[in-house]
């Protein structure tokens, strides 16, 4: 979840909670994909510096870990978990970026807390976050993104990581882009990062690849509970997360596939234009009406969505929605993932 702490409810225009509602809630499944040859894995050629150092964070020994563009503070105690979760942020931000080229960094280190349990994590969040904590502690196995810093907690290795690479897409918007993508294209952005593998100690993301997120994109075909996307475009997590479990999950899997439709529906007709979307949200130079207005921090009008997506992708979201259910379909019946146990 991503927001500023702010919570006033749905109106057209709402604060950052209710309007940047980026909620990570992880659905695990055991299993491996057959990658398609055309989503070779991706990521960095050689580790990245990291120093850790003792440290004591709300009472408790920690670490506080540096890397060229992250301050991990955590208390996870495992040094190898520790070094790999590093790695994965700096490896996942070179690929975040090949998003929208050219967004410059900035120089501040993003800032990352990762507990070791939930208990930990649960009461930092309501330290930290007010009276929108409940809000946040719905949230069963995942994280969140406040502003441009993240928290999670330990829930595995693999699922540790992945939740890491979600929410930093999330923390990296936060921080560089100076108008934020309509909360449910950003979900479904940050879910592309989830799946991440090992190669000789680095992490690799097939970025079309995501198991948990195809088979509750399949579920949700079978049990026709699929979104018009008129309605998901104007959507963010908060107003899921307190469903049931089978809303929630049919909600994260067609941001997904949306992405992925994006990404390379269409022969990837589409992507060249997410590019441009991403790359003037960044800029702040979106060259619509709608996007004129000053708007303040952390705040999102559902009403715009239509005409960013129509304006960037040359369609009507009608057109766009046709196209897209298509994609969801042939997803489905193609079944690009086969599992095994670990």
């Amino acid at each position: 979840m991503t927001g500023d702490g702010r919570c006033a409810g749905w109106a057209g225009r709402q604060r950052a909670i209710a309007a940047w509602a980026v909620l990570s809630v992880v659905l695990v499944l055991s299993g491996c994909a057959a990658a398609p040859p055309s989503n070779p894995a991706v990521g960095p050629a050689a580790k990245s510096p990291v120093t850790v150092t003792a440290d004591r964070f709300g009472g408790v020994a920690s670490h506080k870990v540096v890397t060229p563009h992250y301050l991990i503070r955590t208390t996870i105690d495992s040094p190898e978990l520790v070094e790999n979760l590093a790695q994965v942020m700096e490896g996942a931000l070179g690929e975040y970026r090949k998003l929208a080229p050219g967004v410059p960094l900035t120089a501040d280190p993003l800032l990352c807390f990762v507990f070791a349990d939930r208990n930990q994590w649960a009461q930092f969040t309501e330290a930290q976050t007010g009276g929108d904590a409940k809000v946040y502690l719905r949230i069963n196995r995942g994280g969140y993104a406040v502003r441009d810093w993240y928290v999670s907690y330990f829930i595995g290795d693999r699922e540790t990581y992945q939740v890491a690479a979600h929410e930093g897409f999330h923390q990296y918007v936060g921080r560089h882009f100076k108008r934020r993508p309509p909360p449910f294209l950003e979900e479904g952005l940050a879910t592309v990062y989830e799946f991440v593998d090992w190669q000789n100690g680095l992490p690799r993301w097939r970025t079309r690849l995501n198991p948990h997120r195809f088979v509750g994109l399949e579920r949700s075909v079978e049990q026709q509970m699929l979104t018009p996307l008129a309605e998901l475009c104007t959507m963010h997590a908060g107003q899921v997360v307190s469903k049931q479990l089978g809303r929630v999950e049919a909600f994260y899997a067609q941001a997904w596939a949306f992405a992925r439709f994006l990404d390379d529906g269409e022969g990837g007709r589409y992507r060249p234009a997410l590019q441009r979307m991403l790359a003037d949200l960044a800029a702040d130079r979106v060259p619509l009406p709608e996007f004129a207005r000053p708007t303040p921090p952390g705040t999102w009008d559902p009403r715009t969505a239509r005409p960013l997506l129509e304006y960037y992708l040359g369609e009507s979201l009608e057109r766009i929605d046709r196209q897209y259910l298509a994609y969801v379909r042939q997803l489905v019946a193609a079944g690009q993932i086969t599992h095994r146990d670990d």
